[in-house]
């Protein structure tokens, strides 16, 4: 049994011829909607950017949320700690020093980095400031103005006032009467030692 192919030929369908296309125009003489946005143009003066555009440390606070809004985890924590150590900038530094930091920084990334190298120095330059004004504040206490106008140390080893010594007397918790008895007899309690004699 042998098998044969026949070619298949298929009937050739026409379709329809298509009705000519129309084209509708419509025309408004009403001024309402004659206005046509048109692009700005690509070289704009530069008084006109300055009108149109936020300034420049607005502009780049706005990048940095929309930045930080895209990250995730430590780098967004990172991004978020960048900007608002930027707003701190913008209070503490001029003007000025702030654009020339965002200029010179080249990017989002970069920027981050900087602002918190900035923040790190400027931390530790107000505790040196602090830790100065404390010992300030502390060698004047201990040098009392004289009358006359010279400043003189206090000394150490002065021997308390009777006033001093009486205060210490009220001050103390009361002997009990075991403590009492010891001393009557010239002992002292277990939990007292004596002074050495080079003290007393």
């Amino acid at each position: 049994m042998m098998i044969r192919s026949v070619p298949f030929q298929s009937p050739t369908v026409r379709s329809p011829p298509l009705a000519p296309a129309t084209t509708t125009t419509i025309c408004s003489s009403s001024r309402n909607n004659a206005y046509i946005p048109k692009l700005e143009p690509f070289s704009r003066s530069k008084f006109d950017r300055i009108v149109k555009d936020p300034p420049l440390i607005q502009k780049s606070e706005n990048d940095l949320a929309d930045y930080c809004s895209t990250l995730e985890g430590d780098p967004s924590y990172s991004c978020w700690r960048a900007y608002f150590e930027l707003k701190d900038l913008e209070k503490e530094a001029p003007k000025e020093e702030v654009e020339r930091v965002i200029l010179e920084s080249g990017g989002m990334k970069s920027l981050i980095g900087c602002l918190h190298g900035i923040s790190e120095i400027h931390k530790a330059k107000k505790q040196s400031q602090n830790r100065s004004n404390v010992n300030n504040n502390m060698k004047q206490e201990n040098t009392p103005a004289v009358e006359g106008g010279r400043a003189c140390p206090v000394p150490d080893g002065l021997p308390k006032s009777r006033e001093e010594m009486e205060e210490e007397e009220k001050g103390r918790m009361p002997d009990s009467p075991f403590t009492r008895l010891l001393r009557s007899k010239g002992r002292s309690p277990a939990w007292y030692s004596p002074a050495p004699d080079h003290e007393a």
